[in-house]
């Protein structure tokens, strides 16, 4: 295992941002929200705390769960919506633990709101894990609402991707890129300011992370806005 700190530092705003699963005593659990379906292969994903009820997209819940004190065989995915009511539930059978990305499942119809995925084991009764996440009816009206209480940061944030063949002990090392961001809300062209150690090894993925983030378009946004991000890798003690 290795231990990551990620740093947000936009320049055009100063600030971070933090996101928590909630675990149970006796289970790590990892609760990880994509805007998209990641690709096979590919070099980052778009991680991201807003969901859209709006048809065409595919946003992904993805789940790990370690250091159980049994083997995992199923994971259950209970979404809960801001009143209490379940909203979707589905038992994923054949897993082992490991990051099993699965669709949302978003349906057109349900209130939008902060909902909560809830995770279980095995067919056990007990949340294992569980995270919550803003929901909103439209694309729109989730740019809009980001747009005005988090200024000048994206509502998805590309995240690279680690090549499991690769030592956990050798993911030792810092890497900082900066996003170049166009009126639109794309991002033009990503610049690699330090890579050290595996963040040498890892200068694809920032770039590739860099050019899947998203951020609310403005059309006064400066021609040489920037977002600037920091990933911080130490193996575990």
């Amino acid at each position: 295992m290795h231990r990551i700190a990620l740093l947000i530092a936009p320049l055009l705003l100063g600030g971070t941002a933090t996101a928590q699963t909630v675990s149970s005593p006796g289970y790590d659990v990892y609760v990880e929200f994509l805007w998209s379906k990641t690709p096979s292969g590919a070099l980052a994903r778009q991680e991201t705390r807003t969901f859209a009820l709006e048809p065409g997209l595919d946003p992904q819940v993805c789940v790990v769960v370690s250091n159980a004190r049994f083997a995992i065989t199923a994971v259950d995915l209970q979404a809960v919506d801001a009143q209490g009511s379940e909203v979707t539930r589905r038992t994923y059978p054949d897993v082992d633990g490991s990051k099993r990305c699965v669709s949302a499942e978003l349906p057109a119809d349900a209130t939008p709101g902060n909902w909560t995925y809830k995770v279980r084991v095995n067919g056990l009764d007990g949340v294992a894990g569980e995270r919550s996440i803003d929901v909103f009816r439209t694309v729109d009206a989730l740019v809009k609402h980001v747009a005005q209480t988090m200024p000048g940061l994206p509502y998805v944030l590309g995240r690279p991707n680690y090549d499991s063949s690769i030592p956990p002990a050798s993911y030792n090392g810092e890497l900082i890129w900066v996003m170049h961001i166009k009126p639109d809300g794309t991002v033009s062209k990503v610049d690699v300011d330090t890579a050290t150690g595996i963040g040498e090894v890892m200068r694809p993925s920032a770039v590739a992370a860099g050019m899947i983030s998203l951020f609310p378009p403005d059309p006064k946004r400066a021609a040489d806005a920037t977002f600037r991000r920091h990933l911080s890798l130490r193996p575990d003690n």
